[in-house]
């Protein structure tokens, strides 16, 4: 009967009076290496959700960006629009390019008060002439950032 030895990753069978080498992993190893892995796999995961949802609100946040520049050239251009017309305007050139980052059919830029995944909401300050109020939103329709911008006085 062979007798086999073990030493590190190879095995020495002792066979008719000789010594055979052979070269493999043992199972306790390979189950060790896979036990590893899965710790590893239950670590990354979350972390990497994570930063999925981080991006999708930097997007976000970025799609505000737009929108405040884009408001704050319309008022610069000092055309005889209101800021509701401005609002409007505003959000039909945006939405021309852009997809809503969560990957919702909504699209990304709206004149609606309502609070929708992923949209940026441009609406006048209706208390307050010639300003347009930017909210953001993000997972779950929370609300991530607003911005209040006046036309120069």
């Amino acid at each position: 009967m062979p007798e086999l030895i073990f030493v590190g990753i190879k095995i020495f069978c002792y066979t008719k009076g000789k010594l055979i080498m052979k070269k493999g992993f043992t199972l306790l190893e390979l189950l060790i290496v896979v036990v590893i892995l899965g710790v590893l796999a239950l670590i990354a995961a979350p972390a990497l959700l994570n930063a999925a949802d981080q991006a999708k609100a930097g997007a976000v946040k970025a799609n505000m960006s737009a929108a405040a520049s884009t408001v704050t050239s319309q008022f610069a251009l000092s055309t005889p629009q209101t800021a509701a017309q401005i609002a409007t305007a505003v959000v039909a050139k945006l939405n021309d390019n852009n997809k809503n980052p969560y990957g919702t059919t909504d699209d990304p830029f709206s004149t609606s008060a309502t609070a929708v995944t992923g949209v940026v909401t441009i609406i006048d300050g209706a208390t307050t002439p010639d300003t347009i109020i930017i909210k953001g939103y993000g997972k779950d329709a929370a609300l991530l950032l607003t911005k209040t911008i006046s036309a120069p006085q």
